[in-house]
């Protein structure tokens, strides 16, 4: 496939759309771009086409007498095979000049397609095992992608590394994480009981967590009180995963002689076997 636009306001879409299949293209859409050129931002009115487009910009900048671009398999730098390449457009000029501008970056190692700052109006988009995400990444997505698991969280920060967080983070997303870190060094959890995750995030860093298993670590660590707190307030169903897990943890302690993380553990159990039957009696 590849690409073909003419200057918009030079011509209408549909006058453009029949032009191109009287040339022998087949058109699977027409949607409208930003491109910045050495000439600034041009706004262009483009084609998605198949069949090759080498030559045609310069033919369409002749006939209509504007500014023209195409692209497509011609305009691929580097070697696909490396798994990082970039995809580029060539701007034809009605005075016979031309440019090619880099719009796209291929990273196959993050299964990422991310636009350059020289291109408007074309998303980037990322795989999260076969969970295609558009770019920059929305909440709703992010909240999908944290039950995928650590792999994606980690594929997000090293696309943040590399390309900067405006282009992977939605604006909403970013907001989202500063809430979470009033200073950028400290650690906020958010406890979402729909995934069944505790979020931690520490700048645009995230992490997870089972709740289950992050309920069994602050027990051990002594925070019998806020354990017992997210405990009250979960559902029934991570309720019991919740009384599972520190149970099999107990078990577990009990076995090697860690006598001090049992009886914090024991305390648990008994506290919400004590606020259970309260409950039932009620």
């Amino acid at each position: 496939m590849g690409l073909l636009g003419i200057e918009k306001g030079k011509i209408d879409k549909e006058t453009f759309k029949k032009d191109l299949e009287q040339l022998g293209f087949k058109v699977l859409k027409i949607f409208e771009i930003r491109v910045k050129t050495k000439r600034g931002w041009i706004d262009f009115t483009v084609a998605d086409v198949i069949e090759p487009t080498e030559g045609y910009a310069s033919y369409l900048s002749t006939k209509y007498s504007a500014t023209a671009l195409e692209g497509g398999e011609h305009l691929i730098f580097g070697e696909v095979s490396a798994k990082l390449w970039n995809e580029a457009v060539k701007i034809s000029y009605p005075d016979g000049s031309e440019e090619t501008i880099t719009i796209l970056i291929h990273d196959n190692f993050l299964n990422a397609k991310i636009p350059t700052e020289n291109i408007e109006g074309i998303k980037g988009e990322v795989l999260f095992n076969g969970f295609r995400v558009e770019l920059p990444i929305k909440l709703t997505d992010l909240l999908i992608i944290v039950r995928i698991g650590k792999k994606a969280l980690e594929k997000i920060d090293k696309l943040v590394q590399a390309y900067g967080r405006e282009k992977i983070l939605s604006r909403e997303v970013i907001e989202y994480l500063e809430k979470l870190t009033k200073v950028r060094e400290e650690v906020k959890e958010s406890i979402d009981y729909e995934t069944g995750f505790v979020i931690i995030a520490k700048g645009t860093k995230i992490s997870t967590i089972p709740i289950p298993n992050y309920i069994v670590n602050i027990i051990k660590e002594g925070n019998l009180q806020k354990a017992l707190k997210i405990y009250r307030e979960a559902p029934n169903e991570i309720k019991q995963e919740i009384e599972k897990a520190v149970t099999e943890e107990l078990e577990i302690c009990k076995a090697i002689g860690r006598e001090n993380e049992a009886k914090l553990l024991s305390e648990f159990l008994n506290k919400i076997k004590e606020e259970n039957q309260t409950s039932n009696q009620e």
